[in-house]
């Protein structure tokens, strides 16, 4: 065979870098939401909101931790030792790999999950185990807490004041939508509302999901105020053994999980959504503090979440979604003390469970099951 000429091989070899660079450009392009667009993650080194690569590998729409339904891995028997292990089944170069969890956290489900941090499986491109305590990390990444306060899933910061007793849709999206119940107090020569946020309804397929923290005088630790129904039903979370209830004969599981001997649950959806939440009060200290000049009676309990989305499209609306946008850029202040976001005119909705608001996405699947009658319940 003749010897083939100098400029036939270059020509190869550019056509060879053109194809690689188009399936880089292909695998990097990737939202974490199972979709094809820009990368949503929100790592661990900050607010990088270009638009392009919003960070979130970690807490973002497809965190991978899998400590909730075990969707992107399998658990195997644990080592001698007790360390758990599970072997992934998500795609990429992690799959079919078996993570040992650490000495310091063997277990993802510790009994005392106060004192013990639980093993967090991440079959992500992380392709680790971590430990963590299970509870929800108010400057994390899809945190709502305190009056209100949120941190998107670009990573930015910002408070929304709503108004007592309204309603507003922190998720609306094709397949979810997530509303918040506000409480609140106006003190004598304020001109808005301190709010608190003080029940969420997870509305997906033609199902509900409430949680709540009960209205309490005195608090108490050891005693729960939290609530849980679904479907319009009051439903008990086991204390002992697994201390945790599962939907059944549902093709979408649903699960809620005592993280905590009391007022502390992780509630995972399968597909859609996870959720660490404690409920918690407003103590004598604080409310000195911030002068809220609340009453005596009331303790004002209210809760404390985290959100880890999956599958969100690139269309995604609500107070706290909206910032999960591949496109998306905060239009609040950066640096100043408290960056505040409107759009109460635009999130809010007729109930805690209506899914219509000005700009919601979502539509329940057939008739709506169970909720005649929960308003007053809850």
């Amino acid at each position: 065979m003749a010897q083939m000429k100098p400029y036939v091989l270059v020509a190869v070899f550019v056509l060879l870098i053109a194809i690689q660079g188009t399936l880089v450009q292909g695998v990097g392009n990737n939202n974490g939401n199972g979709n094809n667009g820009n990368n949503n993650g929100n790592g661990n080194n900050g607010n990088n909101n270009n638009g392009n690569n919003n960070g979130n590998g970690n807490n973002g729409n497809n965190n991978g931790n899998g400590n909730g339904n075990n969707e992107d891995h399998d658990d195997l028997a644990p080592l001698e030792s007790g360390q758990e292990q599970a072997k992934c089944k998500a795609k990429g170069h992690c799959k079919n790999k078996v993570l040992v969890c650490p000495a310091q956290c063997p277990e993802k489900k510790p009994k005392k999950n106060r004192k013990h941090k639980g093993c967090f499986v991440d079959c992500t491109s992380k392709c680790e185990v971590t430990c963590k305590y299970r509870k929800p990390n108010c400057n994390g990444y899809g945190s709502l807490c305190y009056d209100p306060r949120f941190v998107g899933g670009d990573g930015v910061m910002f408070y929304f004041h709503g108004e007592k007793g309204g309603n507003f849709a922190i998720v609306s999206d094709d397949n979810l939508q997530i509303n918040a119940h506000l409480i609140g107090s106006r003190p004598q020569g304020r001109t808005r509302d301190y709010t608190w946020v003080q029940a969420l309804s997870v509305m997906f397929d033609s199902h509900n999901l409430i949680i709540a923290a009960t209205k309490v005088s005195h608090w108490d630790d050891s005693v729960d105020s939290l609530t849980v129904r679904w479907d319009g039903e009051t439903i008990t979370i086991p204390t002992d053994g697994e201390a945790e209830w599962r939907s059944a004969g549902e093709e979408r599981q649903v699960g809620v999980e005592r993280t905590d001997g009391a007022n502390a649950v992780r509630v995972t959806v399968a597909g859609l959504v996870d959720m660490d939440v404690r409920v918690r009060p407003i103590g004598k200290h604080e409310n000195k503090v911030h002068n809220y000049q609340l009453p005596e009676n009331d303790a004002f309990a209210h809760l404390e979440t985290q959100f880890r989305f999956k599958n969100l499209t690139d269309l995604v609306e609500g107070v706290l979604g909206k910032t999960y946008r591949p496109d998306y850029v905060s239009p609040v202040k950066i640096g100043v003390p408290m960056p505040v976001m409107g759009g109460e005119d635009k999130y809010q909705t007729p109930s805690l469970l209506s899914p219509l608001c000005r700009l919601c996405r979502f539509h329940f699947h057939g008739a709506p099951a169970g909720i005649n009658g929960i308003l007053a319940t809850v």
